[in-house]
């Protein structure tokens, strides 16, 4: 094998890509989650951080279904580096905002940031899905959230490098937005590395296939219909919204209570925590040792117990809270720092593993490969209104025990609809693989099933026979 060839193998293997989309997923919502931690987006204000980000999830919901169509039509790629450009304008307006209070870029950044950013989740995710080996896909999964939550790392440490004395409550250093807008700026030259699916070489010996379906607009959106109203779907919509609606109670949280150079260490613990959990889900999910209906029901159970406790223990520090109000509390010599700060930091192990768990199981179901960036797109709508009804109820309610209770009242909703999806897990093997039609026309009553064998790949072996 030459030196080309060889290079190809291993730059268009699954490893490789998922290292790619982790990379980019670090330098676009990884650091937008590592501002985000620093609570209120590093402002004093929660009220101008939390309009600017309903406006941005807002448009997030409309917008992914319309790049769902756009990745059958072009392919994951474009729509991916069209991820790239708009997060940049969201941290200039905190930028912007922190050094002279004007809130026009803020709004403005949000805007473009949504629509940016609708592109980036529904590609990134549809990668996610459709790339991985069936057997690596919890590493695949793992490997792409571990490497966003490490650039969040990064961040965390520059950002608590900057701030380290700020031991008081108020708005993080200028320095700070300049170093981590530079780093999101990297993303679009490295999407220009990520290989199309056709092109990807997987140690299983399938081949994918291309998702550009030549489908008209029209088809493409009758199916994202239909996949929207599959009962796999559908049942699980409530908890793809309630996963990620505590991250906006957890952003006041820390914005009221504590000291800048607290509030940075909190986002770096945020994606060192994630990370671990991340990494160590994953291993767990690929163990073929386990059956898998052991390992979705499994993973199920630890998420519900971990969310369970982490409402309870919030409601009581909340209600403390709300008894003896306190601002600016720092680990240096303030003995109510431990309580409120460190169980907080180990709960945030719950809704981690359930994202990882959520994109793992819906991963295993059978899916063709032009359904899949619909797939997705429903996925990470439902996450988008989920942070926009979020952030809404944030700026109209300035009550940090609603903003929970509310936050609680959607995880807990979502848990007998999900559990019903949970007990239908099976074991059962279907025999051989789906290819798309060849007249490009999309199928989609393709049946659905929790399966072990990636449907949008062909085995490369019968090519050669």
């Amino acid at each position: 094998m030459g030196g080309k060839d060889l290079f190809t193998r291993y730059f268009r293997a699954t490893l490789t890509q998922s290292v790619i989309i982790g990379i980019l997923s670090f330098t676009q919502p990884g650091i937008w989650s590592a501002i985000a931690n620093l609570g209120a987006g590093g402002l004093q204000s929660v009220n101008t951080s939390n309009t600017a980000n309903a406006i941005l999830f807002g448009i997030m919901v409309v917008f992914a279904p319309f790049y769902a169509v756009l990745i059958n039509k072009f392919g994951v790629k474009p729509v991916v580096s069209v991820g790239t450009i708009g997060y940049v304008f969201w941290s200039a307006g905190l930028y912007k905002n922190s050094k002279d209070g004007s809130e026009a870029l803020i709004i403005a950044g949000a805007v473009l940031c949504g629509i940016s950013a609708a592109a980036f989740w529904t590609s990134e995710a549809t990668v996610a899905i459709l790339y991985p080996e069936p057997s690596q896909r919890g590493k695949f999964i793992s490997i792409w959230q571990a490497i966003n939550k490490v650039g969040g790392l990064i961040a965390g440490a520059i950002t608590l490098a900057m701030n380290i004395s700020g031991s008081t409550s108020g708005s993080v250093s200028l320095n700070t937005y300049v170093a981590l807008l530079s780093i999101q700026c990297l993303g679009l030259p490295i999407s220009f590395l990520l290989s199309p699916p056709e092109k990807l070489l997987r140690t299983d010996g399938k081949r994918l296939i291309s998702n550009k379906t030549g489908a008209t607009w029209k088809d493409e959106f009758r199916l994202f219909g239909k996949i929207f109203m599959k009962k796999e779907v559908l049942a699980m919509a409530p908890f793809y919204m309630s996963i990620v609606w505590y991250g906006t109670y957890q952003s006041n949280y820390v914005t009221h209570h504590f000291s800048v150079r607290a509030r940075a260490l909190n986002s770096l613990l945020t994606a060192l925590i994630g990370a671990f959990t991340d990494v160590l889900s994953g291993i767990i999910l690929d163990m073929s040792y386990f059956k898998r209906s052991t390992r979705v029901k499994g993973g199920w159970v630890v998420t519900v117990v971990f969310m369970t406790a982490y409402f309870i223990y919030s409601f009581i520090l909340q209600k403390q809270f709300d008894d003896n109000p306190e601002t600016g509390i720092d680990w240096s010599g303030n003995p109510r720092f431990n309580k409120a700060f460190i169980p907080v930091q180990i709960f945030k192990i719950g809704p981690e593993l359930g994202f990882t768990w959520a994109y793992w199981v819906i991963g295993a179901y059978q899916f063709s490969s032009s359904e899949i960036p619909h797939v997705s797109a429903t996925i990470r709508s439902l996450e988008s209104l989920g942070q926009c009804f979020a952030f809404v109820v944030g700026t109209v309610n300035e009550s940090d025990m609603t903003n929970l209770a509310v936050s609680a009242a959607v995880f807990f909703a979502s848990v007998i609809p999900t559990t019903y999806i949970v007990l239908q897990a099976n074991d059962d093997v279907i025999h051989g693989v789906i290819e798309d039609s060849d007249d490009g026309e999309i199928d989609s009553d393709k049946n659905v099933s929790l399966e072990v064998t990636n449907v949008a790949a062909v085995d490369l072996k019968s090519d050669s026979q």
